[in-house]
């Protein structure tokens, strides 16, 4: 009996001294690994060339000897994003070698907003690229909205409601499914009747947001028909009832013109020429 008890006394005590001593050594792997080894060696950056090297990873503020395992990507990814606004995303990447790779996808312009005397670009989804900007390129849609809190490069945009921030994201993304261009304006001020003007010269009433994806297809049609048919038609088209597209034509108006007072006659007997305004004929069509 003493013997078997002496044996479960050194079993345990050698099994107690076996798990101190992984801890021991899982400890000081940690420490070297932490300390010694994997540290960074190189900085790579890949991709678009919006920014230069350095400029990359000095955003980054990555290290050469720093730990490998301490740098956390999507942190790094988002200073990267915030620092170069025209960053669109930055894929990192980590290799045991030590080296660091950053992938740079560049950022587009597709909106900006109107200061007046300058414009401020955004990307398709809100974050401010640029400011003070004097023209725009061919493809960038001028934003409406009620009213802006900041815009501030390489942060999103704050418009005066968070649906108008949503609203001109998911209006651009089903537009741009629907592969409908030619939008150089973008109106979100009304959240259940969205408004985006066609080439300068068609006002379309989209309607609320949520039911644009289930439109974009009709109205695509329905504007590629009335290229073909009238070219150089300006008006409005209204979308906002499933399948059907009413259109009004813009209103032409002349100005009023008076001729001068003549003198006929006897002394101080006139004659005026009448005032006349032609306006074109508001119609209003339905397609199935």
């Amino acid at each position: 009996m003493r013997a078997q008890r002496a044996r479960r006394k050194r079993r345990r005590r050698n099994i107690i001294l076996g798990v101190l001593l992984t801890v021991i050594l899982l400890t000081v792997g940690i420490v070297l690994s932490l300390t010694v080894f994997f540290k960074i060696s190189a900085v790579t950056v890949t991709g678009d060339e919006v920014y230069s090297t350095e400029q990359v990873v000095e955003a980054s503020g990555i290290t050469q000897g720093e730990n490998l395992f301490l740098l956390k990507k999507s942190d790094t990814a988002a200073l990267i994003e915030k620092t170069l606004p025209y960053v669109e995303t930055a894929d990192i990447s980590k290799s045991l070698s030590g080296t660091i790779t950053i992938h740079i996808t560049a950022a587009k312009a597709v909106a900006a907003l109107d200061n007046g005397d300058s414009f401020t670009l955004l990307n398709a989804s809100g974050k401010v690229l640029e400011d003070g900007v004097a023209a725009l390129n061919d493809g960038v849609m001028i934003v409406q909205a009620n009213g802006i809190k900041s815009a501030v490069p390489g942060e999103m945009v704050a418009f005066s409601t968070e649906e108008e921030l949503a609203d001109m994201t998911a209006t651009y993304e089903a537009l741009q499914a629907a592969e409908i261009a030619g939008i150089t304006e973008l109106d979100v001020r009304d959240h259940l009747n969205i408004k985006a003007v066609y080439q300068g010269r068609i006002t379309l009433e989209l309607g609320a947001v949520s039911s644009l994806p289930d439109k974009t297809s009709f109205i695509k049609a329905t504007l590629t028909r009335n290229d073909e048919s009238e070219p150089e038609f300006e008006g409005t088209i209204d979308f906002t009832i499933d399948k059907k597209a009413y259109v009004r034509p813009k209103e032409e108006t002349t100005a009023p013109v008076t001729a001068p007072a003549t003198t006929a006659g006897t002394a101080g007997e006139t004659t005026d020429a009448s005032q006349s305004t032609s306006q074109a004929p508001t119609t209003t069509t339905a397609a199935a």
